[in-house]
């Protein structure tokens, strides 16, 4: 009678794949707990490594480091304080009045018709006068609640602050630790990848801002010359969707218009859609390749999927930082691609194929030589 098989799963297999998953569960579980600390970790970097070509232009100029970060940073902090100072009493004012005046817009708007002809298809104007009465309705909130988001926003402020500061001081460092841990034949590899990754990221995010920045300088400039009573809340939405790449803009465009139609009347409203249209033209065409030229080299296609994956996981966050992270991850593909493209070639050229026979898992091993025999 022939003996049972021993199974090949050994205790020790099963307490090994047991730890390996449980271990899995813990990373994922803390990434989940950390999501917040890990996402001003991530504005932390992208900021540092927009301030990063300031820096390296005054590191240029002569000055060390350390100065030339403390100088960007001081630039940095004079120019929220003066923003702080002249903008933000007023803007919170505005922002408050168009809150309040959003469904009076709205009732105005009715009255278009075009917008009656849409309104009676889809009822779209009483479904958005309804969310924006339940919205100002419940914005007062307790005052304990309000302290607490304003201490939490403070804390996030001065925290990505620093991060960033020891990001631009301590990166390059720490990145070069990290690379000692890589095989000296690799080093040189990983460190062109890494320099690839910076250069593209940053100049990516820097040229973003710099364009968000025009943009809503732009908008709030044209509603005020227009008589828009709320310019500067405008121009910050347009500076914030601006980083959203296309649909940041359009969706800016339309709120645009729109506030400018209700308030200050239809004549105004088609000049600014007008002028937005031009502007649009002008930063497809002329300010956005600018950017994109040297960095992303992206397909359309890709950006869309990426876009919504991100907007899916994080929300405006995941949006704002999708496109990077997706840049650095180009990096990483395209170096792979080219090392298999150099692979390839190598045995194309020196013809030395290996053909797998049907059934073979790999090459064959060549027989071993027999050892010559000893005569005595």
């Amino acid at each position: 009678m022939p003996s049972p098989r021993r199974s090949q799963v050994t205790p020790l297999t099963v307490w090994t794949v047991g730890l390996h998953a449980l271990a899995l569960v813990t990373v994922l579980w803390l990434l989940t707990q950390s999501a917040l600390v890990l996402s001003w970790v991530m504005v932390s970097l992208f900021l540092a490594l927009a301030a990063n070509p300031l820096v390296s232009w005054l590191e240029a100029r002569g000055l060390r480091r350390g100065l030339a970060v403390l100088g960007v940073a001081l630039l940095g902090l004079g120019m929220l304080s003066a923003l702080v100072v002249t903008l933000v009493p007023m803007l919170v004012e505005q922002g408050r009045a168009l809150v309040q005046a959003a469904p009076g817009f709205l009732d105005r708007l009715q009255h278009h018709p075009w917008v009656e002809k849409l309104d009676k298809r889809y009822d779209v104007i009483d479904q958005a006068a309804q969310q924006l009465r339940r919205q100002v309705s419940g914005m007062p909130g307790p005052m304990l609640g309000v302290v607490t988001d304003v201490l939490r926003n403070v804390v996030a402020a001065v925290t990505i602050a620093v991060l960033t500061i020891f990001f631009l001081l301590f990166g390059d460092d720490l990145f070069q630790a990290l690379l000692r841990w890589v095989r000296p034949p690799q080093r040189e590899r990983y460190a062109r990848i890494g320099h690839r990754m910076k250069g593209v990221v940053g100049g990516y995010v820097a040229g973003s801002f710099l364009i968000s920045l025009i943009g809503g300088v732009t908008t709030a400039v044209i509603t005020l010359v227009l008589g828009v009573p709320y310019f500067l809340p405008l121009g910050l939405m347009m500076t914030v969707l601006g980083l959203i790449p296309f649909v940041g803009t359009f969706l800016g465009g339309i709120l645009v218009t729109g506030t400018t139609m209700a308030s200050v009347g239809m004549n105004q409203g088609l000049i600014a859609l007008a002028l937005f249209v031009v502007y649009q033209q002008v930063e497809g065409n002329l300010l956005q390749p600018l950017v994109q030229r040297h960095t992303l080299k992206m397909n359309p296609l890709i950006i869309a999927l990426v876009m919504l994956v991100g907007t899916g996981l994080a929300g405006l966050l995941g949006a704002l930082l999708s496109l990077p992270i997706a840049g650095a991850l180009q990096v990483l593909m395209q170096e792979r691609l080219a090392r298999l493209h150099e692979r390839w070639a190598f045995e194309e050229s020196s013809g030395e194929g290996v053909i797998l026979q049907p059934h073979d898992e790999g090459p064959r091993d060549p027989p071993p030589s027999q050892p010559p025999s000893i005569s005595h």
